[in-house]
């Protein structure tokens, strides 16, 4: 998931024009080596190698990079890595075990990966925490879409806004995690948003999914305005003896769009690779965010991408959610 991480900040720097942020972006392998030498040295720090982490990278304008480690509470490796999106059954869960397949740990882990059947990301904890219950609400006023709604940065005041609105008051200051205390500690609140046009976009720390149609759908994200900027993988021209070429061959050389890859490749945005279609031309700029989590569920074949219009939400619908941190977890639409 990690080069799902940096394909998602690189991004950003390149719309941006942070230009030495993507620099440094682009020696992924050089940017995985320094994560692992920044938990290891919070590890040693600590004293502790066992505990569950969010590593939150913070880049300037300059390239600086910052590195933050928190601790979170544990999560089952279906939490993280779901096999689909069906409605988990909360009594029967610790019962029925389905075989997993094999999963090989990347060696940049130092191992700290060993999984098997109903396992943990990290290894030996005697129980599995019990799922947390997701309370939904959908926002009351739309939240406009812009790049800084479909790309990663520290620009939330959009977000903080919604959560204000629609969450209640000591679950909105909660803007890290969405959590809130209750008499089981398992409870969790988070809003949904909604564009100009009345389409579901995300939540306001998490990529959503609704049930429609039989299946499980997510809304199109789209790509930023001013398409031009990334007309060099966008589409291409044909040159005057037949072969192709990029319409712009800025930035770093790569690969065109028909050797199918998606991991790690180093070129701009393009709508296949956070989904399959492009949000409505109604939308002046991008959708949601493009999530890690939606990315992968995208390629595991959970959802497909549809619109979704704010007014077929409904009290008592069940509505997926996820993001990098917790995972994906099952919620219920509530009035407020």
């Amino acid at each position: 998931m990690l080069v799902y991480h940096r394909d998602r900040m690189l991004e950003a720097a390149q719309y941006f024009d942070w230009d030495n942020v993507a620099t440094s972006l682009k020696d992924g392998v050089g940017f995985s080596r320094t994560l692992l030498s920044e938990v290891e040295r919070y590890q040693a720090g600590k004293g502790s190698n066992g505990e569950p982490l969010k590593i939150r990278v913070l880049f300037n304008k300059a390239g600086e990079l910052k590195v933050d480690c928190v601790p979170v509470p544990r999560a089952p490796l279906e939490t993280l890595y779901p096999k689909s999106l069906d409605p988990p059954s909360r009594s029967s869960a610790s019962d029925t075990q389905q075989a997993s397949n094999p999963f090989k740990p990347s060696p940049l882990t130092g191992g700290a990966l060993e999984l098997g059947p109903g396992d943990h990301v990290i290894s030996g904890f005697a129980s599995k925490p019990a799922p947390p219950t997701w309370l939904l609400t959908l926002d009351t006023e739309p939240t406009p879409s812009s790049a800084h709604t479909a790309l990663k940065t520290t620009h939330r005041p959009h977000y903080d806004a919604a959560r204000a609105r629609a969450l209640p008051s000591s679950s909105s200051r909660s803007s890290k995690t969405g959590a809130q205390s209750t008499t089981t500690g398992t409870e969790m609140y988070e809003t949904l948003l909604y564009n100009e046009c009345d389409e579901m976009t995300e939540g306001s720390l998490t990529s959503v999914y609704f049930f429609r149609g039989g299946r499980w759908v997510t809304p199109p994200v789209g790509v930023p305005a001013d398409l031009s900027r990334y007309a060099d993988d966008l589409e291409s021209t044909s040159s005057k003896d037949g072969t192709s070429s990029a319409v712009r061959g800025e930035g770093s050389a790569q690969s065109s769009r028909s050797d199918n890859r998606d991991e790690g490749e180093l070129r701009r945005p393009f709508p296949g690779r956070w989904g399959h279609s492009v949000r409505s031309e109604k939308v002046a700029g991008g959708g949601g965010q493009r999530g890690t989590t939606r990315r992968w569920a995208l390629q595991k074949a959970l959802c497909v991408e549809e619109p979704v219009s704010k007014d077929t939400v409904r009290a008592g619908e069940g509505v997926w959610i996820s993001n990098g941190v917790r995972g994906f977890g099952y919620g219920t639409v509530i009035e407020r």
